[in-house]
């Protein structure tokens, strides 16, 4: 990331507050009716809305790459189709956001938002949503899932029954269906589904952490089927950078690193970038691992890994250790990994593998 760049996207954090409430005033001011149509909390709402696009818009600016802010636009409008809520507001609340960014802001800084923010309302006049593809898209019926055990796991999680999700992961094992293909073809795309269920409306929070959690202890019984190799000699450190509370599938890449023969240290998720740092060094500034690898699960961890990725050189100035990244994010906008400043993205967890050994020279 340039300097410029997450320069300009800190003014933008350091305003968001005020730009929310200045623009969610002239947008009742435009549409009137709102105030009937929203209701007592409506204003409230709103400010949460245009608050969340600035901060997409702020992480979109600090990398220079607006499809990080199309696509935050593009769940909105989904979401908005999903409650009957009607689109024009959407399209009519970035209009009057993209006017207050351009009243409020300095003439640089407001140029380029309002540039990204154009290509935001242009996604979202653009007709309607259509169910069957782009980020409303199942990831159930994307290709390499294992549509039937899939839907079958996840079904059985949301009728509460754990121990059944967990014997189809099971039974997919004794079908010679390998570890990391169960972690990728079964539970990758249910917990992506249950991820859309719950942005469509059709899943509550409840469910969804029920889901996240029940994952987390399946993951437990099936790792236990990995083989494992002989250790290969090197260390490799996991982990989801602070502010992502997602951490499943780094944990699936620690796994298989395992299995092939590195020792791990797996840290879960919202790793502080502090923290993090200390964990890589001896009492004598040595570093310790041989590979690094981070997650961002979102568009709003980009900045994050960017951060955690320079603190980390910084650290060990004289050892460039290789960072791998990964996540929702990376996939969102292929050449985001080169912009964080990592040597290398993985597309999966059993690609993580196959770039590790490439990172470490094995």
């Amino acid at each position: 990331m340039l300097p410029l760049d997450r320069q300009f996207a800190e003014s933008i954090d350091g305003v968001a507050r005020a730009i929310a409430e200045w623009t969610v005033t002239a947008l009742y001011e435009r549409r009137p009716d709102m105030l009937a149509r929203y209701g007592a909390d409506g204003r409230t709402l709103w400010k949460a809305e245009m608050l969340n696009r600035l901060q997409h818009l702020a992480e979109a600016i600090a990398a220079d790459r607006p499809q990080l802010f199309v696509i935050s636009v593009e769940w909105a409008k989904a979401a908005f189709a999903a409650r009957g809520m009607d689109e024009a507001d959407l399209v009519t609340s970035l209009e009057v956001l993209e006017e207050t960014l351009r009243e409020e802001l300095p003439t640089q800084i407001a140029s380029r938002a309002s540039r990204f923010m154009r290509e935001g309302i242009e996604t979202a006049s653009r007709g309607e949503s259509n169910w069957d593809e782009g980020v409303l898209a199942s990831p159930m019926e994307a290709a390499g899932a294992d549509t039937e055990r899939a839907r079958a796991y996840l079904r059985h999680l949301l009728e509460r029954h754990q121990s059944r999700a967990v014997d189809v992961l099971l039974d997919a094992v004794r079908a010679d269906r390998s570890v990391a293909e169960v972690y990728e073809a079964v539970i990758k795309p249910a917990l992506g589904e249950i991820g859309r269920m719950w942005h469509l409306g059709e899943a509550t929070v409840a469910d969804e952490h029920y889901v996240t959690v029940a994952t987390q202890n399946a993951l437990s019984v099936i790792r236990a089927k990995l083989p494992q190799a002989r250790r290969n000699g090197k260390r490799a450190l996991a982990a989801s950078v602070g502010g992502d509370l997602h951490d499943i599938g780094i944990r699936m890449v620690a796994d298989l690193l395992e299995s092939e023969g590195w020792q791990v240290d797996c840290l879960g998720a919202n790793m502080p970038t502090a923290d993090l740092v200390e964990h890589t060094v001896d009492e004598v500034g040595r570093q310790q691992f041989d590979l690094i690898a981070l997650s961002a699960s979102t568009g709003l961890a980009v900045r994050g890994i960017a951060s955690a990725i320079d603190a980390l050189r910084a650290a060990c100035p004289e050892t460039r250790v290789p960072v791998m990244v990964g996540g929702g994010a990376f996939a969102m906008v292929p050449d985001l990994w080169k912009v964080v400043g990592a040597d290398g993205c993985a597309t999966s967890a059993s690609d993580a593998v196959r770039v590790a050994r490439e990172l470490a020279k094995l």
